[in-house]
C-alpha cells in the first residue's frame, strides 16, 4: 500500500512540470498574436496620413530646386535694382538742386523788378549803308537777329540808336555779344556789364569809322538821355 501511494506520488511529480510549462506557453502564444496585430494595426502602410506627408517632402524638395535654379537670377536682378536705386538717387539730388537754384533765382527776380538791362546800337552816317546784319546773344542765349532794312540805314545816318533788348535780368554781371558785318567783313564784339540794382543798365554798340565799339551806363529812370 505504501509503495503504490509513493509510486503515485512520483508520477504526480514528474507530470505537474510538463503541464505547467504547457500551460505557460499556450497562455503566451496569444500575447505574441495579439501584440503583432496592434503593431500592424497602428502602422498600416499606405495610409492616408503616409500619402501627406509624402506629398508635402516632395513639394519642398521641388520648392528649393526652383529656389537653386534662380538664384542666380535673383542675384541678377537684385544687383540691376541696386543701380537702378543709385541713379534715382543721383537724378533726385540734381534736380533738387536745379529746383533751389531756380528758385533762387525767382526770388531774386521779385525782389529786384526793377533791374533792368536794354541793349542799343548805332552807326555812323559814314558806315549806315555799309552795314550788313546784326546777331545779339545775352549770356550764351540767342536774343535777336536783325536784317538791315533801308529805313534802318536811313536812321542810322540821321544818328537814330535802335534799342536791340529791354528785359528784366539779375543784379549780377551779364555778357553780351554783338556780331555784325560791316562792308562785307564780319565783326564781334563782347561786352561783359554788370547790371546795377534798382536801375536800367544800358549797353550800347556802335560802328565808329568802320568798328564795333561799346559803351555802358546805368540810369534810375527809364529814359537813358
Amino acid at each position: 500500500m505504501k509503495r503504490e501511494a509513493l509510486m503515485t506520488l512520483i508520477a504526480l511529480g514528474m507530470a505537474l512540470p510538463a503541464l505547467g510549462a504547457q500551460d505557460t506557453t499556450r497562455a503566451q502564444r496569444p500575447v505574441g498574436t495579439d501584440t503583432t496585430r496592434r503593431m500592424t494595426t497602428a502602422m498600416p502602410a499606405g495610409t492616408p496620413l503616409e500619402q501627406l506627408v509624402a506629398e508635402e517632402a516632395q513639394r519642398r524638395a521641388n520648392i528649393a530646386r526652383v529656389l537653386l535654379l534662380t538664384n542666380a537670377q535673383v542675384a541678377v536682378q537684385q544687383e540691376a535694382l541696386r543701380n537702378l536705386s543709385d541713379q534715382l538717387y543721383i537724378s533726385e539730388q540734381l534736380v533738387g538742386a536745379t529746383h533751389g537754384q531756380l528758385k533762387l533765382a525767382a526770388e531774386a527776380l521779385d525782389k529786384q523788378p526793377s533791374t533792368m538791362l536794354a541793349v542799343l546800337f548805332a552807326a555812323d552816317s559814314s558806315a549806315a549803308s555799309q552795314i550788313g546784319g546784326l546777331a545779339l546773344s545775352i549770356d550764351g542765349a540767342s536774343t535777336m537777329t536783325l536784317s538791315m532794312s533801308d529805313t534802318a540805314r536811313t536812321a542810322f545816318r540821321v544818328g537814330a540808336a535802335d534799342e536791340l533788348f529791354r528785359g528784366a535780368v539779375l543784379p549780377t554781371p551779364h555778357t553780351i555779344v554783338l556780331t555784325t558785318t560791316v562792308n562785307g567783313q564780319p565783326q564781334q564784339l563782347v561786352a561783359r556789364v554788370r547790371a546795377l540794382g534798382d536801375a536800367v543798365t544800358y549797353v550800347q554798340f556802335a560802328i565808329q569809322e568802320g568798328k564795333l565799339v561799346q559803351t555802358a551806363w546805368a540810369s534810375r529812370t527809364s529814359n537813358p538821355f
